[in-house]
């Protein structure tokens, strides 16, 4: 499939006026308090480079469009990374279109090959999984990865150091003085409920902590699962006093089986999730100490990639993220 040429962006004007970007948007479309010496400077700029733009009545008015591809159907992680992709930009300097995937790589090829051939300025591809992925065709327009890096390192991507994360958790219990610890973990063909695990596994003692049966419990995505694992838990000869899990609806499902079995949380057990889901972590009882992956964090790090791409200084190679520890009454 043939691409368009390449248009002239907002921040090819903004380069040969010498002023950001947010100021030609107010010069080409008369708002905002300006010298008119600039707004005269861009506007010139912008007739040299054969800028166009659409009726103000039918379009963002010169406003830099960012499209944003995900497999997130609920918006569980694709909000608050869009919430991140439009704060790195300004409220006045970009706009997000959305295009969901549904899981399918035809699909979201094919949206990708849409939004490029639409000149948006740019793409932002995000997968609720994790891990190193195929990359797609080249575009006429930069495209970054989130979530889900891209296996060609000449592509640009923006992840969360998961395993970071799961030492913030290790630490924590080792700080409050706990010493055995159960790790309840997704399922075990997916990335991120791998390396979560292996981080704990690996790095338990470096805490002096002992991981119960030296390995972590897989299962799945569920709350049900995790009061299945906390009956598992409860059958085991060795004392557990911290369960670590890989989702925070793990996690309240660990809450909910203790609590059924009459253990206390946390005066018996204390319990970390993954995620800080508002909807499970909050609503848990008691509410989950859990980790952050800082989502909205992770949009505006895929902005500035976006905005140094379309610039003109592209930067590949992977940016890992930290996450944050968010501590709460489970522990």
């Amino acid at each position: 499939m043939s691409f368009p040429s390449r248009r002239v962006t907002l921040a090819d004007v903004a380069n040969a006026s010498g002023v950001s970007i947010g100021t030609v948007s107010k010069a080409l479309n008369n708002r905002g308090q300006l010298r008119e010496d600039t707004r005269d400077r861009v506007l010139a700029a912008a007739h040299k480079l054969g800028f166009e733009t659409l009726p103000a009545e039918t379009s963002s008015g010169g406003v830099i469009t960012i499209g944003l591809v995900t497999s997130d159907d609920i918006g569980r992680f694709s909000i608050p990374v869009m919430y991140g992709l439009e704060d790195s930009f300004g409220p006045d300097q970009a706009s997000v279109l959305i295009s969901n995937s549904r899981g399918d790589l035809v699909r979201e090829r094919h949206c990708v090959e849409t939004l490029a051939s639409r000149n948006v300025d740019g793409i932002v591809v995000m997968t609720n999984h994790t891990g190193p992925r195929a990359p797609l065709p080249k575009t006429s327009v930069p495209i970054v990865y989130v979530m889900g890096q891209s296996s060609d390192p000449d592509d640009m991507s923006v992840v969360v150091d998961q395993v970071q994360g799961m030492l913030l958790a290790l630490e924590h219990a080792a700080n409050l003085g706990h010493q055995n610890i159960a790790y309840v973990a997704g399922p075990r063909q997916d990335y991120s409920a791998r390396i979560r695990a292996q981080a704990v596994q690996e790095h338990a003692p470096t805490f002096g902590l002992t991981l119960v049966g030296d390995r972590a419990l897989y299962g799945n995505w569920s709350e049900a699962w995790g009061r299945q694992a906390a009956q598992m838990l409860r059958q085991r000869v060795e004392p557990v006093d911290m369960v670590l899990c890989g989702s925070d609806e793990i996690a309240r499902g660990v809450a909910d089986g203790l609590r059924e079995a009459n253990i206390v949380v946390p005066h018996d057990v204390s319990i970390i999730g993954f995620d800080n889901w508002a909807a499970a972590a909050l609503n848990s009882r008691p509410a989950l100490t859990t980790i952050d992956m800082n989502l909205e964090e992770l949009g505006r790090a895929a902005g500035a990639r976006v905005l140094e791409a379309i610039t003109g200084n592209p930067r590949p190679g992977i940016d890992a993220l930290p996450c944050q520890l968010i501590v709460r009454d489970s522990t």
